[in-house]
């Protein structure tokens, strides 16, 4: 006859399974408004059964819970990443485009169109009464008004300009400060996986930091096992983590790139305001 504490282990096993679950759903439901964080589900599957040298050969022992693991899917990381990127670099360009349309924006008033117009007729009123000192003067205030209204618009461009070289050395900035955190990230959560345990949470700072660069320029990141040199089957919870953007590794595991904002000597546009930046690879960075 079998003891009846197998019994009650299986019973336990089942009841320790159920308030696994349980916490994991209570921790999804708490963590609902969490930004970045990914639904977790508790993974289980039965306990090794027992011999018994009876006719039916085994007795099931229970259940075990194997992991709870993150629900994300890569697939859908890359699809995201990738439209991510078009997203944020249609917004910015919308926004500046805008910004360009409100300058011609003619108002009835200021705009070349009126203004121009201004100009033509006291042109036309000169031509018609050349010996009328009004009309000259006239003309020559509305001569004026044409030049400034290129002085203001040339200003506003300028300053547009600007806005958009400290934007670039905002993003850099921002691209450096990411890169630094997922190499920390990646060195934290080898630390816990190569132990047996899942860094869930850490994973998920780590996909939101993604999300984020991949607003700014062109993302790719993959993960690779570290394999056993010594038995290659055996899994070492280990990964390579690398990021790429624009098609170059700014993060490698532990080490990452950083980039700098240098000021062109030459410019690209006659046009152009002095100091504009281009953007280049400057060191390489460990996390720890």
């Amino acid at each position: 006859m079998p003891s009846q504490f197998f019994g009650l282990q299986i019973a336990g096993s089942g009841l320790r399974a159920s308030n696994a679950a349980l916490n994991t759903t209570a921790n999804n439901i708490s963590n609902a408004q969490t930004r970045g964080y990914s639904r977790q589900v508790v993974s289980q599957e039965a306990n090794n059964a027992l011999r018994t040298f009876t006719t039916y050969g085994c007795a099931g022992a229970g259940v075990d819970t194997i992991a709870i693991e993150r629900v994300r899917d890569q697939f859908y990381n890359v699809k995201y990443w990738d439209n991510n990127c078009k997203y944020g670099e249609y917004q910015s360009k919308a926004y500046y485009c805008k910004t360009i349309e409100d300058y011609f924006n003619d108002n009835g008033s200021t705009g070349f169109k009126s203004v121009f117009n201004k100009m033509s007729q006291a042109l036309q009123s000169v031509v018609s009464n050349a010996s009328s000192d009004h009309s000259k003067q006239t003309f020559i205030s509305s001569a004026k008004a044409l030049t400034d209204y290129f002085n203001t618009m040339y200003g506003n461009l300028q300053e547009l300009q600007k806005d958009v070289n400290l934007e670039i050395q905002q993003n850099v900035d921002q691209i450096n400060s990411i890169a630094e955190k997922i190499a920390s990230l990646n060195h934290q959560i080898n630390v816990i996986e190569i132990q047996g345990g899942y860094a869930n949470e850490l994973r998920d700072q780590r996909a939101l930091l993604i999300d984020e660069l991949s607003k700014i320029v062109p993302t790719e990141a993959e993960e690779l096992p570290v394999q056993n040199s010594n038995d290659p089957e055996l899994p070492t919870g280990a990964n390579y983590f690398t990021v790429k953007i624009g098609g170059q590794v700014l993060v490698d595991t532990y080490d990452y790139e950083t980039l700098k904002c240098v000021a062109r000597e030459n410019k690209v546009n006659q046009s152009d305001m002095d100091g504009l930046y281009d953007v280049k690879w400057e060191k390489t960075g460990n996390s720890f």
